[in-house]
């Protein structure tokens, strides 16, 4: 891909092909998504998701392992890093057996000791769990203390890993398939008998709903027609453009909300709804509510401290929330890049710099410790830090107006951490 300022390797693609495909692109190690996909239904070159409103090309979007988990198998992330991956980045291209099935290698040696997982053999929670790991993004997703998203293996519990949170405002995404159907009357009568292999062959995908709708609408009308063309109706993604998805929710009334008042209220579809995990897909979303669940969570994790400190108005009490979070996972972007600027504002620049450093090893593409480092360091050290950063996003303006002149700015200028 080639742009005024520079161009970028279509290293990778994410995607079937079917919807379209997602490039990214490597450079050190480090994955980031570009800002342009192909859409096939369409036949056309438009933003990529997530890059729809911005106004110049920007190479920054980094492809964390939570993003990647569910369009390859057997990733190779760097510890300490947001997108820093082995070589190559992941083993097996797209989704492997073993996301389904579990590990093979053991069956492998013994088929007879060790049984490959058979999803449908599954009690009804596990079961959903293998569907839910790649089909359900909600409102959030929130990691349980001490474990992470990539630590599930087909035949756990996802809730034991994470919660996933809805909401009553939820517009229908890609990922809204599990979310819709929980709030469907249909998933309410049906109960764990109702469940995506209900209606897809899980292999080859053969639709099997009509089956499934008339087996307990015997009487239904229209039985010659097709149920879901009027009950699950496709509609445009507000998550991706060009393409439409199925609504899980199974309106009665075709084009009738199956929900009443929008509270924006969330409400656990996976996991528990306790104070931290609340207070965390609320921080996550903006919104106001978070402040109160997450003062009541004790012990407070890194997680939970980092949030707290955004939300922070005392500079003191939001740079001990920080280093109190950095303590425990002293590899957190936004806790280092937000505690320089606490530092410099106070004037221990050289402490600044040490943790804006820091934040680009984690991510060499980050904007905003570049602009702040380039406002404190002399001279030709910002000159480095600036070409060096250009490597990896030729196009940022606000960096590239650096180059010319390294003079100081005043404390209010210097950047926070942009989520």
């Amino acid at each position: 891909m080639s742009f005024d300022d520079g161009s970028a390797s279509f290293s990778y693609f994410i995607g079937s092909n079917t919807a379209g495909r997602t490039y990214a692109t490597e450079r050190d190690g480090y994955l980031f998504e570009l800002p342009v996909t192909w859409y096939v239904k369409k036949h056309l070159w438009d933003a990529s998701p997530g890059y729809e409103h911005e106004q110049e090309v920007r190479l920054d979007r980094a492809i964390d392992p939570t993003c990647l988990a569910c369009h390859a198998s057997r990733l190779r992330p760097v510890l300490g890093t947001q997108n820093r991956y082995g070589d190559p980045p992941f083993l097996d291209n797209g989704v492997g057996c073993e996301r389904c099935h579990g590990a093979g290698g053991e069956h492998v040696r013994n088929p007879a000791a060790a049984k490959m997982v058979n999803p449908a053999k599954l009690e009804a929670e596990r079961r959903d769990s293998v569907c839910i790991q790649c089909h359900l993004t909600g409102a959030a997703r929130i990691e349980r203390p001490g474990r992470r998203f990539a630590g599930y293996r087909a035949g756990d519990k996802l809730s034991d890993f994470v919660s996933f949170f809805a909401s009553d405002a939820a517009e229908l995404k890609v990922t809204s398939h599990v979310e819709k159907l929980a709030a469907s009357a249909c998933k309410r009568a049906s109960g764990e008998s109702l469940w995506c292999g209900t209606c897809h062959e899980i292999h080859s995908n053969m639709n099997r709903t009509q089956a499934a709708c008339l087996n307990c609408h015997m009487d239904a009308h229209h039985q010659q027609e097709q149920c879901v063309t009027c009950h699950m109706p496709k509609s445009a993604a507000t998550d991706i453009g060009h393409d439409v998805v199925t609504d899980h929710s199974i309106p009665r009334v075709p084009g009738r909300s199956t929900s009443g008042k929008k509270s924006g209220d969330l409400v656990a579809v996976v996991g528990t709804s306790d104070a931290r995990s609340l207070g965390l897909a609320y921080a996550e979303l903006g919104d106001a509510r978070a402040r109160d669940y997450l003062s009541r969570v004790q012990p407070a994790d890194a997680d939970v401290l980092l949030r707290l400190a955004t939300l922070e108005h005392d500079p003191k009490r939001a740079a001990s929330l920080y280093e109190a979070a950095l303590r425990m996972d002293p590899h957190q972007p936004a806790a280092l890049v937000n505690l320089g600027v606490l530092y410099a504002r106070v004037g221990r620049t050289a402490d600044a710099a040490k943790l804006w450093q820091r934040a680009l090893e984690t991510n060499p593409a980050l904007e905003q410790p570049v602009l702040n480092l380039a406002q404190i360091l002399p001279p030709a050290e910002a000159r480095v830090v600036i070409e060096r950063y250009l490597q990896f996003n030729p196009g940022s303006v606000a960096v590239r107006k650096l180059i010319p002149t390294t003079a100081p700015l005043a404390p209010g200028a210097l950047s926070p951490h942009r989520d």
